[in-house]
């Protein structure tokens, strides 16, 4: 049905409403609701009066604006009907919640809200006299059963709307849990269009609380990603959108929008970790074990410096060293690191209730205090656990994953993390102080970081996670949006998207939002080069020539810009334009190896190869550790009849790490210089090579046959030579 309602979303989109009704005409009989029958069918006539009336030249100046109500009438009646269906036939966790809730009274509904309500003053009552009191019972059973109304009601705000208000906009000490219905009013507008629960989430981007305010921020997002075709067409939208503005700085939606975006990060980088980090270390740990001595470390305290010896522990494995320096990195960007790590430690019974994959992650925290209880040391301290969380580091879900992990581990493993976690930790927590002081919206992005992560954990990794639809499965295309028009005036937010994507390497999504820029008036130079490079990677040449071209009408040429024309015509199998642009570019940096190696190979694919030698040779002095460089002139002299040259530089390279086609040459120069027996013997290595095989060294040879001619061979011996191999082939 999900994908029925984004099909109808993308024919009102793209104004296609006859299409659409007729998809809805075809549902709606599937309700057997008379309701949705009949308002369904009076829309459908007012359509066709609206058609008929313009059809006929009736002169209407609010027609415009009937035809944008009649859509938003449309989308609401398609709503409906979608949720008849899905009620009665969607699975897992929501729509089981959603069918249980409807079988109650409205008495009932509404006394969901007011015992949350009366619970928690109980609570805060018994807290001001004993801080120390754990949650009571009644109270995590009033949260979950008011998460589970909120986050599966499309209406679950009708009739009491001042107790939802008192909800999400009561004592400041429930910060905390209003942050948690902020996530399963998210998860209600995710499955459910409803435009007061959407006003609701606009009002809470006004909330006091920094918590409550950026989570609601952070899914609306996702809200507005969703439902962006609509938002136009309701009344007073462009207004609510515009008013962020004033709550949030650029800086901060902004970077909210690259979180988001950096979330396809996380499975490339959870893959890195399963399948190249984690075993690599496996691999090492028993000469880690032996060089730094684990087995006595904990004998004694460890020392103030750090052992000199460290720097070496990765000496048996570089390309992990490497790694880690790159993960280290990414981790300082923000990226989630800790998906691999922690997604196998969600399995405690505190995360069978489904609220408190998004509770925040405070200080002093009740739920903690419990789990800690049996603790000492380190790992129960007030201030390490204050410190764990202010700390961005982790989210809140993988912090939760800790700490009910900590009673569970074996003595020897909480010695060592008592030694350890408290300074790390401390030091994480003085960096971020200096980051804020410095930065002051730092904090911020803290907090919107760590709820996205939390948010990608449960839509990822909650075994009812297909019970819910999944934001993170969206193209996250935000400059093909709307309302991202409305946001940030002045910054080109889009432009800034791009860079990002850009420097991921994610150049279809970068191409976008560059095709946009190039299209002004005076587009940038280094778009248009930008632009062009994406093309580039993604093998379209013909539209990566045309912007490398754009971008060197700009001012003076640049040797960069003039290669990856050449480049270009090089892929377009135009080596003779090539060359000319390889050779502009040779005159602004006459030693640029890679202007001289592409000169080269232009002038051999024109065959101009005595001319292409004069190059090779000059790369050879110019960069004598490069080897590669005797192929093509061992090519180059065979061609030129230069046979003792070729030779030379034929037996250098096969010497180093040779090719099929390395023997197969060396072949032909023995042969063309009288050599037949051992010609022979190098093309036996030729078929023999784990690359080759008879007949596609028979289909090389034929290639070459002109070559062999030119100097000397008979071509009746050709046939001889072929079946010779095949004899010694069968020998």
């Amino acid at each position: 049905m999900h994908k029925q309602q984004q099909k109808i979303y993308r024919l009102l989109a793209t104004k296609r409403v006859k299409e659409s009704l007729d998809v809805l005409g075809d549902l709606v009989k599937e309700t057997h609701n008379s309701d949705l029958i009949d308002g369904l069918y009076n829309l459908e006539m007012t359509y066709k009066s609206l058609l008929r009336y313009t059809v006929e030249g009736f002169s209407d100046p609010e027609r415009q604006q009937v035809y944008n109500h009649l859509l938003v009438d449309i989308y609401k009646i398609a709503d409906r009907i979608v949720d008849e269906l899905r009620n009665r036939n969607g699975q897992g966790w929501l729509f089981d919640a959603r069918r249980y809730l409807k079988s109650k009274s409205v008495e009932e509904l509404t006394g969901i809200v007011e015992d949350y309500l009366k619970t928690t003053d109980q609570y805060l009552v018994a807290y001001t006299v004993d801080p120390e009191i754990p949650l009571s019972y009644e109270l995590e059973k009033s949260q979950d059963r008011l998460f589970e109304m909120i986050a599966s009601m499309p209406d679950f705000s009708k009739s009491r709307q001042e107790q939802v208000r008192e909800v999400f906009f009561g004592d400041e000490f429930f910060w905390p849990w209003q942050s948690v219905m902020v996530s399963a009013l998210t998860l209600n507008l995710l499955t459910t269009y409803r435009e007061e629960n959407l006003e609701l989430m606009f009002e809470l981007c006004e909330h006091p609380h920094k918590q409550v305010k950026l989570r609601a921020f952070t899914g609306l997002l996702f809200v507005l990603y969703e439902y962006d075709t609509r938002l136009s067409l309701t009344s007073g939208m462009k207004e609510k959108i515009s008013r962020l503005n004033d709550l949030f700085s650029a800086e901060t939606i902004q970077s909210v929008l690259i979180q988001i975006i950096r979330t396809r990060e996380t499975e490339k980088l959870t893959k890195k970790m399963d399948e190249e980090i984690i075993p690599e270390v496996a691999r090492i740990q028993p000469n880690l074990r032996k060089k730094l001595d684990l087995d006595n470390l904990l004998n004694d305290v460890l020392p103030e410096d750090k052992n000199p010896d460290w720097e070496d522990i990765f000496s048996d494995s570089p390309e992990l060293m490497n790694k880690l320096e790159e993960l280290s990195q990414l981790q300082m960007e923000g990226a989630d690191l800790f998906m691999s790590t922690f997604k196998m430690l969600k399995h405690f019974p505190f995360f069978n209730d489904i609220h408190h994959w998004f509770l925040p992650f405070f200080f002093p925290n009740p739920i903690v205090k419990d789990a800690l209880k049996n603790e000492t040391g380190p790992l129960n301290d007030s201030q390490i656990l204050k410190s764990m969380a202010d700390s961005g580091v982790m989210c809140n879900s993988d912090k939760y994953s800790l700490i009910m992990s900590i009673p569970q581990m074996p003595g020897m493993q909480k010695e060592m993390m008592d030694k350890m976690f408290g300074a790390e930790i401390e030091a994480m927590r003085e960096v971020q102080e200096s980051d804020e002081l410095v930065d002051p919206g730092k904090k911020d992005l803290f907090i919107s970081n760590q709820y996205i992560q939390d948010l990608y954990r449960f839509f990822k990794i909650h075994p009812q996670k297909h019970s819910f639809d999944d934001p993170f499965k969206q193209e996250m295309a935000f400059h093909k949006k709307w309302f991202l028009t409305l946001l940030t005036p002045g910054e080109n937010t889009p432009l800034k998207l791009g860079e990002y994507l850009f420097g991921k390497n994610y150049f279809h999504e970068a191409t976008g939002i560059y095709e946009q820029e190039a299209k002004k008036e005076l587009p940038d130079r280094q778009v248009l080069q930008k632009l062009a490079y994406c093309y580039q990677q993604t093998d379209d040449y013909e539209k990566a020539l045309h912007y490398y071209l754009q971008a060197d009408l700009y001012g003076d040429s640049q040797a960069w810009n003039l290669k990856k024309i050449a480049l270009c015509y090089r892929y377009l199998k135009n080596p003779e334009k090539a060359l000319e642009y390889y050779k502009m570019a040779e005159q602004q940096k006459p030693d640029d190896l890679h202007t001289q190696v592409s000169v080269g190979h232009c002038l051999l694919e024109l065959e101009r190869f005595d001319e292409a030698l004069q190059y090779y040779f000059k790369v050879e002095y110019l960069a004598p550790d490069n080897h590669n460089v005797w192929r093509p002139i061992a090519w180059c002299s065979l061609v030129e009849g230069k046979l003792e040259q070729a030779r030379k530089y034929g037996e250098k390279h096969t010497a180093e790490n040779p090719s099929q086609y390395d023997y197969m040459n060396m072949g032909h120069i023995l042969w063309c210089q009288g050599d037949r027996k051992t010609a022979l013997e190098w093309y036996l290595k030729s078929i023999g090579h784990q690359d080759s095989s008879l007949n596609e060294f028979v289909n090389a040879f034929v290639e070459d046959r002109h070559i062999l001619l030119k100097h000397g061979v008979e071509p009746a011996d050709m046939p001889i030579m072929l079946d010779q191999l095949r004899y010694s082939l069968e020998n």
